[in-house]
């Protein structure tokens, strides 16, 4: 991940498709059994964030390119 990127929690992600974060949270477990299903998510250490901030981030980038592949709509633009 470089410096340069752009994140998104899980929280922005379900608020710009309309969805609730556990359903997020369910894809992230889909895609663990070996099932893709949403964008690409990183997990972060605990310690590697500041105490408060999210340790599962999603790459703008690479939301984008999923929405395209997948022809997704958000229901909120940025």
């Amino acid at each position: 991940m470089s410096n340069s990127a752009q994140f998104l929690s899980t929280q922005q992600l379900a608020s710009r498709y309309g969805l609730k974060p556990a359903t997020i949270v369910d894809w992230r477990k889909q895609t663990r059994k070996g099932k893709q299903i949403g964008p690409k998510w990183y997990q972060l250490s605990r310690t590697a964030v500041p105490y408060g901030q999210p340790v599962v981030r999603y790459d703008l980038h690479q939301v984008l390119a999923w929405e395209e592949s997948e022809n997704i709509t958000p229901i909120k633009a940025f």
